[in-house]
């Protein structure tokens, strides 16, 4: 009689065929919170990309707005034109101030002058945020530099638009983006220009006037002539007398200390050098330590606030004139600050210059400017020469027009709650800070730019 076999195989694949609906709802549920996680990451990078491309358009938008805005201001005030120009100089004329470019200069009322050459209409209802027009005044020159027109040109918002619009104000060529003077209605809006768009805020400071520029000037005082006397410093080996001319706006030196040697062509062991130190011109008598421990003679200097120092370097205007041998590199001149002690301050450190290569009785400008990185308290301004080469220690050299100032641009201020100055101090403004937020797609982007205008005022 035969067996009845059960083949195990067969019937552990069919316990295994397919999934039990538990298995599939688990599946579903597994591959559903993938697509859901998946999906929404997507959402959100796009959501990401979205909002960054809106930021960079905008931000983009603002400072293309703000460099054309600074092209503008830059020029606020600029009065004077070159009308005539020879090739070497010498018979340039230029045009007298246009008072046009002045808001309101010969107004009868001393209260009510106005020789600024900007204005503010602020915002109605007022606003810390917005501004409603500024404009200023300005001459437009050809390509040549003579004059073409004082304009007057006005940034306002209309809404949540930023825009700009040119008017002559003064006879002369309208020009091809500019309404002619007396334009008004439509022959005024085709020459208004939309700058942006979703213009969220638009206001511009003036700078807190700090006075005039004499108020930056350190040496020589505004109260002074202007002159200067020098004074050897001696008493220490290697340090010898130069002969220094009588005191005034230019000062000659002659009799420089020689450190070449004919025979040999090798300095000496003992380096010889001048130094004088730099006071105003006046009937006090004194060395030249006793006149630097003069509270009235040495300067202090803050860190973070840049300074400027210039003078005029000349040699007299003769063929024989031995200055014009001074050999960069071998030969030395530099001027830096010292104490009463004559020690240098590791702040800063002494800047060289040279004096011109050709005979210059007027001189020729040098100017260094520098920062501190901590405060310098009682610095007194020195001169120091060092000759190496056979001859321009015998020459002669004119110090002139020396100047000691710190830079207006470091030390402007703003008060972010008014663009209001008083009628008197507008003439003193020599900046403005643009700032200006644009929307794109509900993101901002935002700039804020300083703006120097030196020719705002009654002087270029």
């Amino acid at each position: 009689m035969g067996k009845f076999v059960v083949d195990k195989r067969s019937a552990c694949d069919t316990r295994k065929r397919g999934f039990t609906l538990m298995e599939l709802m688990v599946y579903i549920a597994i591959v559903g919170i993938v697509v859901i996680v998946a999906g929404q990451a997507f959402s959100n990078s796009t959501k990401m990309r979205v909002r960054t491309q809106s930021m960079l358009k905008a931000s983009e938008v603002a400072e293309n707005v703000a460099a054309l805005f600074k092209q503008d201001v830059a020029q606020t005030g600029a009065k004077s034109s070159l009308e005539t120009h020879a090739t070497d100089g010498s018979n340039d004329t230029f045009s007298g101030v246009k008072k046009a470019v002045y808001m309101d200069p010969d107004n009868d009322t001393e209260a009510n002058r106005d020789s600024s050459s900007f204005q503010f209409v602020p915002a109605s209802p007022a606003s810390n945020e917005n501004l409603e027009q500024f404009k200023m005044r300005r001459v437009r020159y050809s390509d040549a530099g003579a004059y073409e027109a004082v304009e007057e040109i006005t940034w306002f918002l209309e809404g949540n638009v930023l825009k700009r619009r040119c008017v002559v104000v003064d006879d002369g060529d309208a020009g091809t983006d500019c309404a002619p003077k007396g334009a008004s209605g439509t022959d005024l809006e085709q020459f208004t220009v939309e700058m942006a768009t979703d213009v969220d805020s638009f206001k511009v400071l003036p700078a807190i006037p700090d006075g005039n520029e004499g108020s930056l000037q350190m040496f020589p005082s505004a109260s002074g002539s202007g002159a200067i006397r020098l004074v050897s410093r001696t008493g220490i080996g290697g340090l010898l007398p130069v002969v220094p001319g009588d005191g005034g706006t230019s000062v000659q030196l002659t009799g420089f200390a020689s450190n070449y040697d004919e025979n040999s062509d090798e300095p000496p062991a003992v380096k010889s050098m001048n130094e004088v130190y730099v006071f105003e011109n006046s009937d006090v008598v004194g060395t030249w330590k006793s006149l630097c421990e003069s509270a009235s003679n040495h300067f202090s200097f803050e860190p973070g606030q840049e300074y400027e120092l210039s003078f005029g370097v000349g040699i007299p205007t003769t063929d024989t004139e031995k200055a014009k041998m001074f050999v960069p590199g071998k030969d030395h001149m530099a001027v830096g600050f010292r104490n009463s002690d004559g020690e240098k301050f590791a702040q800063i450190p002494d800047f060289m210059f040279y004096p011109p290569s050709i005979s210059e009785a007027n001189g020729v400008r040098r100017s260094m400017r520098f920062s501190v990185p901590s405060s310098v308290t009682n610095a007194c301004l020195a001169f120091t020469f060092s000759f190496y080469s056979p001859l321009a220690s015998t020459g002669t050299l004119m110090i002139s027009d020396l100047r000691l100032k710190k830079i207006a641009s470091s030390t402007y201020s703003f008060n972010s709650a008014t663009t209001s100055v008083a009628l008197a101090d507008k003439k003193n403004v020599k900046a403005f800070q643009l700032r200006l937020k644009v929307k794109r797609n509900g993101e901002s982007g935002e700039v804020s730019l300083l703006v120097p205008t030196p020719s705002n005022g009654p002087t270029d």
